[in-house]
C-alpha cells in the first residue's frame, strides 16, 4: 500500500518535504522507518526464543522473505515511537506501552529493489514479552506467519545451516526449519546483532545504541 511518508538526508534529518513511499523507492530518497524485534523469557516450557516474521507473498520487496518481528514505514508527520506502536499492532494485533520498547539504535540500509533503490533508516527497538499463538492477529497482507527460533539456535546459526523452529499461523503451530539465507538480506551481521542485544537484556544488561 502507497503512503506519504516524510523525506530526510543522509544524516537523517528532515528536509521539509514528503512523498509517496513508491517515488521514494524508485528516486532513493531516504525516509524513516521503524523495526521492532520481539524474544521472549525462559519458561518453564522451554526458550528463550527470538520471533521472526515471514513476509507475505504479495509484498512488493523481499516478498516470503524472514524478516525482524514488526517493521514499517512512519507516515508523514508520524513520530516514531507512534508510528511504531501502531504498526505493532496493525501487523501483529498486539497493544504495547511505549515504555515497553528499549531503544537499540539507528540502523542506515541502501539496498537494490526492483522498483529502484530503498535507503531506510531503521529506528531499532526490542520488545520483552511472552508469546502464545493465541496471542496474535496477524496482518495477512503484510504477515504470512510468525516464525518462533530458539535464541541459542539463532546465535550459532551459519550459512548452509538449518536450524528448527516453530511456524505460528492462525493461531496454529507447525515444525519448520530456517536458513540464513532465507532472512532479508542486510550485510551488517543484523540478526546476530540482534541475538546478542536480546541475550544482554534478558541477562539484566542494556545493549546500548548497536548502531
Amino acid at each position: 500500500m502507497d503512503e506519504r511518508i516524510d523525506i530526510l538526508d543522509s544524516s537523517g534529518e528532515q528536509t521539509g518535504r514528503a512523498a509517496w513511499k513508491s517515488e521514494a523507492h524508485r528516486l532513493g530518497l531516504w525516509h524513516r522507518c521503524f523495526h521492532c524485534w520481539i524474544v521472549s523469557p525462559q519458561l518453564p516450557s522451554g526458550g528463550p526464543y527470538l520471533f521472526a516474521q515471514r513476509r507475505a507473498a504479495v509484498k512488493e520487496t523481499w516478498p516470503n522473505r524472514l524478516d525482524v518481528t514488526v517493521a514499517g514505514h512512519l507516515g508523514a508527520g508520524e513520530g516514531t515511537l507512534e508510528g511504531g506502536l501502531r504498526e505493532i499492532e496493525e501487523e501483529l494485533g498486539l497493544s504495547v506501552n511505549p515504555d515497553e520498547l528499549i531503544p537499540l539504535g539507528t540502523r542506515m540500509v541502501e539496498s537494490h529493489i526492483p522498483a529502484g533503490l530503498d535507503r531506510e533508516l531503521h529506528d531499532v527497538f526490542l520488545l520483552v514479552r511472552p508469546l502464545s499463538p493465541g496471542d496474535l492477529h496477524l496482518q495477512e497482507k503484510e504477515v504470512a506467519a510468525i516464525v518462533r527460533l530458539q535464541l541459542q539456535d539463532v546465535e550459532a546459526l551459519r550459512e548452509g545451516e538449518d536450524i528448527p523452529a516453530e511456524k505460528w499461523r492462525a493461531g496454529e503451530t507447525s515444525p519448520t526449519l530456517v536458513s540464513l539465507c532465507e532472512f532479508v538480506p542486510g550485510g551488517d551481521d543484523y540478526l546476530p546483532r540482534m541475538a546478542r542485544a536480546a541475550r544482554d537484556v534478558l541477562s539484566g544488561g542494556r545493549p546500548g545504541n548497536l548502531f
